[in-house]
């Protein structure tokens, strides 16, 4: 530690927001970042002071590697697409509920607003980063744990990664399968070491899983103390993932009797929650986890292995949620057919019922009879109707027949009287008769024509 100790009277404000001016020298490797694990391994484990953590988790989480490597303008360029960027409603949100009471976060002072303003950068900075990712609820804890250490938000923006990529995979992004497949790691280590205790739990109808999911996703720092979170990231942050289920094995592990006493499942949870906001004894916790649990196994090659059984369960899931999203639509769509068409609903509902009756008295003869005389008498009246109909026809007819008739021959002798009196002007009388002569002739056709027309509409209809 004491080559950190000279570079802390000289560290800049709290809550910096520009990244350091000068960049390293050389990029380093991974073998370095683990070199400093395997010798910070001891002092980390007792726990880091305060003062060296800005300096220490960054080194322990190979940000100046992942710097290198990634580019050192990608937090800058980050922070000038957050300033034209869209606010995050979700985000906005979850900024006034990080650590309330904390005056670095504390939205009534001057010195809380800007600790929101950092929190809220660096958050949207790492969504814009990783969009497949974006932001979840939980890391606003993690963030804002860091920037109360004095992390630099750039610091802060690689650690999260680094949490986000290596010690959580698939922890942030959705569908969360991460959360998942830790759950069920550590129902296998809980029924190894405390098989007793894992079957109580069973029996009470608890799963651990309910109560580890929010341990894992803010790595025990939502509920307990910050000085024993830190701690415990001082483990994590040197041992890897592992050391989180050994942490989460320990607190099992020393509420063991109360839980093995409890009777039903809100008891139980109300004991665990009641323990980890009054953990201030990290040491013990941490001794418990490295004496007890020093043998979890290789918690990386265990992840693999469950991983591809909890996403077929996930799949399976997602279709039986489609199909019962599916039938709701069509009962739906049901109901507004029915509401919309209540009475087009009702009349296919009546012709279906009288087309079924149908069907059931068509083998009865004397109903078949009953049928076929009320047509044939409805047959008849309308023969009845239209006969009637067609003899006053025929007889307007005949009338306006004769009448044109007589007319035609009073023209007709008119006109040859016209002719034998004058014979000068007789031509021209003619030529007005003979011009009568054809008008007559074509009305008289037509009624003719319509005549013949009735008289087969008759023989229709006399058809039988």
């Amino acid at each position: 530690f004491r080559v950190f100790q000279g570079s802390v009277g000289n560290r800049p404000g709290r809550l910096r927001s520009k990244p350091p001016s000068a960049p390293p020298s050389s990029a380093p490797s991974c073998e370095a970042t683990r070199a400093a694990r395997k010798l910070l391994r001891g002092p980390c484990i007792n726990g880091i002071s305060p003062e060296f953590r800005p300096f220490l988790w960054p080194l322990l989480c190979g940000v100046d590697k992942a710097r290198a490597v990634r580019g050192e303008h990608v937090f800058p360029s980050l922070l000038q697409r957050c300033e034209g960027a869209e606010r995050n409603a979700e985000l906005a949100l979850d900024l006034d509920r990080t650590f309330p009471g904390h005056p670095l976060l504390d939205k009534s002072s001057q010195g809380g607003r800007e600790g929101i303003a950092s929190l809220h950068r660096v958050l949207n900075s790492y969504s814009l980063y990783n969009p497949e990712v974006g932001y979840c609820q939980s890391m606003n804890f993690i963030v804002g744990i860091l920037l109360i250490m004095d992390v630099q938000e750039e610091d802060a923006f690689w650690i999260m990664s680094h949490i986000s990529d290596s010690l959580l995979p698939n922890h942030f992004a959705p569908p969360m399968l991460g959360c998942q497949v830790d759950a069920k790691v550590f129902k296998l280590l809980l029924r190894k070491h405390m098989g007793a205790l894992a079957t109580h739990l069973d029996d009470i109808g608890l799963d651990p899983g309910m109560v580890c999911g929010q341990w894992f996703l803010c790595i025990f720092c939502n509920r307990m103390p910050c000085a024993t979170a830190c701690h415990i990231w001082d483990v994590v942050f040197v041992k890897g993932p592992q050391a989180i289920f050994q942490v989460a094995l320990a607190i099992f592990k020393l509420c063991e009797q109360p839980l093995l006493a409890c009777e039903d499942m809100g008891a139980a949870i109300e004991i665990l929650r009641d323990f980890e906001a009054g953990l201030f004894d990290s040491a013990a916790l941490l001794e418990c986890a490295a004496l007890e649990f020093g043998n979890v196994g290789d918690v990386g090659k265990m992840r693999e292995e469950l991983l591809p059984g909890v996403r077929k369960e996930y799949q399976a899931y997602r279709r039986r949620m489609d199909n019962y999203k599916l039938n709701e639509n069509v009962k739906k769509g049901k109901e507004l057919l029915r509401g919309f068409g209540g009475k087009a609903w009702e009349l296919g509902n009546g012709l279906l019922a009288g087309a079924s009756e149908v069907r059931l008295k068509a083998s009865d003869p004397l109903v078949m009879e009953q049928v076929q005389r009320e047509v044939e008498g409805k047959v008849k009246d309308a023969k009845a109707i239209g006969g009637g109909w067609l003899a006053g026809a025929s007889t307007l007819l005949s009338t306006a027949a004769s009448s044109a008739a007589s007319a035609a021959s009073a023209a007709a002798s008119s006109a040859t009287a016209s002719a034998s009196s004058d014979d000068g002007a007789g031509n021209g009388d003619a030529g007005r008769g003979g011009a009568r002569d054809p008008a007559a002739a074509a009305a008289l056709s037509f009624l003719e024509k319509r005549q013949a027309f009735w008289n087969k509409a008759a023989a229709v209809l006399a058809d039988p």
